[in-house]
């Protein structure tokens, strides 16, 4: 279905958040349809500029679904909603909507679409920064913050998208290019358990044909088994004869191609992103040398391994978005020097006990604080694991005492990173990962 499909239909939409603001003011202004439905999970307000339109909220959901003749489902609306699955051929989102007008009427528009559990957002921005700098017109958005349906006014040389879980789990058409950073076992709710997860997150590419591809990091066998029923339009990244990371370096075979202390990013995991990013500019045939060199001028991404400040020889790094323990794994290998790490977040029913042998075989982790619901759970794996005599395994009581015991142990110490990866989600305590980041931020400068 594409946007022209909407032509004179009574829309409901479903969720009344950023995104599906968006979409109605837009189909409002280009004048689709002035026949809306508005739908939400919980009470709320009318948006601005559509008090005259039926709200159908918590009960009375299935009522304003049935009413309608197309539901646009916003992202965090689960497609294992009841609903969802009665009114199955009725249902789209923006993402697919866009997409398919995208691929149906701008077929001099190139869709690149980035997805994973972690590293994405990064990933399509240093993507769409080196493509700006070789002379494209680049549209970013999607997951990234910017809904699609901003950018469907403009003519684009490449559309790169990030694309969640939520939003690829029943897309019925897929980018022309693909990428996928890794797979991690987070979101199970929302999909009814990790299987679903899995399946719903390569859904972005169940949907390409004729010469689309996509990529694959080749180091990360779950993402690798799950892609394996679309292999044949598979292509892998992060192995020798193409791009890899090593030694804190990006090779291409055996040139080297930018080196990350060259780079204003930190961690060496986003060189297994990068790996990626630059396997699509050269299957592109663009100038690989001139993007690694635009590259150096990209600044990272808040809440990203983010430096902080620096204090009497102590380095503070936000890395709020780290919302599993494999991405608090790559933060902690990112690092030289002592290192005491804060975790702990909303529990998601995963597992530390890689986190934990990590803590045990790097001795530059001097302490680890635990805080909110995983904090307990984390640290009775810690214990469980960790046996070497030269850490300190503490529970805290509040980030602010948490970053301010950081900072005495580390002075104490001679100077260190004190590095706050939650190895969680967020919510339960802060509305999202950006608002947690923040906080953190507050809390170091207030030192």
């Amino acid at each position: 279905m594409k946007i022209s499909d909407l032509l004179g239909k009574k829309i409901a939409v479903w969720g009344l958040g950023a995104e599906g603001k968006d979409i109605l003011n837009y189909l409002k202004s280009h004048d689709v349809t002035q026949d809306f439905i508005l739908i939400n999970d919980t009470l709320c307000d009318k948006p601005e500029g559509f008090a005259g339109c039926d709200l159908y909220c918590e009960q009375r959901v299935a009522e304003g679904c049935d009413k309608a003749d197309v539901i646009i489902r916003s992202p965090g609306v689960s497609i294992y909603k009841p609903e969802i699955t009665k009114y199955r051929s009725k249902v789209t989102t923006v993402t697919d909507l866009c997409l398919n007008e995208i691929r149906d009427n701008h077929s001099n528009c190139k869709i690149i679409a980035i997805s994973g559990s972690k590293g994405k957002s990064t990933s399509v921005s240093a993507l769409a920064f080196m493509l700006t700098k070789l002379g494209f017109k680049v549209g970013l958005g999607g997951n990234i913050g910017r809904p699609l349906i901003e950018l469907m006014d403009g003519e684009y040389d490449f559309l790169v998208a990030e694309i969640s879980s939520y939003q690829a789990s029943d897309l019925t058409v897929s980018p022309h290019i693909g990428m996928f950073t890794n797979l991690f076992y987070v979101h199970s709710e929302w999909h009814n358990g990790h299987e679903n997860y899995c399946r719903d997150k390569v859904h972005m590419i169940a949907n390409q044909k004729g010469d689309d591809c996509f990529w694959v990091n080749a180091q990360n066998k779950q993402l690798v088994d799950y892609t394996e029923e679309f292999a044949a339009r598979r292509r892998f990244y992060d192995v020798e004869s193409g791009f890899y990371a090593k030694d804190r370096c990006l090779f291409y075979k055996d040139k080297n191609v930018v080196s990350l202390d060259d780079l204003k990013l930190s961690g060496t995991h986003n060189l297994d992103n990068l790996a990626g990013v630059f396997s699509i500019v050269a299957s592109l045939e663009l100038d690989v040398k001139a993007a690694a060199e635009a590259l150096k001028e990209f600044e990272p991404l808040p809440h990203r391994l983010q430096k902080v400040a620096f204090k009497n020889g102590v380095l503070f790094i936000n890395d709020s978005i780290s919302t599993a323990p494999e991405a608090a794994i790559g933060a902690v290998n990112s690092f030289e020097g002592n290192l005491v790490l804060i975790s702990g977040g909303q529990d998601n029913q995963q597992d530390y006990s890689e986190y934990a042998q990590c803590v045990e075989k790097n001795h530059k982790v001097r302490a680890v604080i635990t805080l909110y619901q995983t904090g307990p759970k984390i640290m009775k794996t810690l214990h469980e694991q960790v046996k070497r005599g030269d850490i300190s395994l503490i529970e805290g009581d509040s980030l602010e005492k948490a970053v301010a015991i950081a900072y005495d142990l580390l002075q104490k110490n001679g100077g260190g990173t004190v590095l706050f990866t939650p190895t969680s989600p967020s919510f339960g305590f802060y509305k999202n990962f950006m608002e947690r980041g923040n906080h953190f931020i507050k809390v170091v400068e207030a030192l």
